[in-house]
């Protein structure tokens, strides 16, 4: 699983072999900034903070966003996007940034506790939305803040032919995500619009799409266990 076009649930063969070459698609590194920048003017993350990116895959967001917080933990289920982003890191010495091997839809949940976790186009690629959501509430602290970037309803001319089937959403109903959100215990639910934006689809044209920011919170209990429904 990574953002951008990346399932968690699918063989990560075609993305290790993509990794050395993601960062030449203008639009890719456009939206990740794009995604970036809504986070930080609308969540305002804070020096004080750890945060979790899942999905991170070469770590476009996880690098934008490290500057305004204590320490980001890249995690993704394609080492070869992994490698990418850790030789990002030993290239520019970069302090407070690592990468992990995770995928949350197999891997046990791990111990540490983050002040937010970033998704940024990832999600369409989860099979169960709800089981997701329960375990990125598991994995805040109280508190803590949830932000998922993805896609506006579409109609499923996004993906290149080699990632379509693997794609188990044609993006998201705000309402109906933030619905989820609340039954999974996140509360104080917001979205906006980060960025519109035309790509070539398989027919040849260009098509518009969305992509929206939704944040919400964990509430402040001690509690360890999220609603179950």
């Amino acid at each position: 699983m990574t953002g951008y076009e990346l399932s968690t649930s699918m063989s990560t063969d075609y993305f290790d072999e993509a990794a050395a070459a993601w960062d030449d698609e203008p639009r890719r590194v456009a939206l990740a900034r794009a995604i970036g920048e809504t986070i930080v003017r609308e969540v305002k993350p804070n020096r004080s903070m750890d945060i979790l990116d899942y999905g991170c895959g070469t770590g476009l967001v996880s690098l934008f966003l490290l500057s305004h917080v204590r320490s980001v933990t890249g995690a993704d289920s394609s080492p070869g996007m992994l490698d990418v982003l850790r030789s990002k890191i030993a290239q520019a010495t970069v302090a407070g940034m690592r990468a992990i091997l995770l995928d949350l839809e197999r891997d046990p949940v791990p111990a540490e506790r983050f002040h937010m976790i970033a998704v940024s186009m990832a999600m369409h690629h989860v099979a169960q939305i709800e089981q997701i959501l329960r375990t990125f509430w598991q994995l805040l602290l109280p508190g803590g803040t949830l932000c998922i970037a993805d896609l506006d309803p579409e109609s499923g001319s996004f993906h290149a032919p080699q990632v379509a089937g693997r794609v188990h959403h044609h993006g998201f109903d705000r309402e109906v995500l933030k619905h989820q959100l609340s039954a999974a215990g996140f509360t104080q639910t917001h979205d906006t619009t980060a960025i519109t934006f035309t790509k070539p689809v398989a027919d040849g044209r260009e098509e518009e799409f969305s992509v929206f920011l939704i944040w919400a919170k964990r509430n402040a209990s001690t509690g360890t266990t999220p609603p179950t429904g």
